[in-house]
């Protein structure tokens, strides 16, 4: 039973690490996109 436990805690921890490093890698392809608008708005000004 011990080690169906264990094997239970590392599967959630997995799972949670995944979902973050999915969670940063949005907020990192968000803050790119945000970039990128405000360069295109600065060259439609020039």
């Amino acid at each position: 039973m011990d080690l169906f436990g264990l094997l239970t805690f590392i599967g959630v921890f997995c799972v949670f690490d995944a979902i973050r490093r999915l969670n940063n890698n949005v907020l990192n392809q968000t803050e790119e996109i945000r970039k990128l608008r405000e360069d295109l708005r600065q060259g439609n000004k020039n």
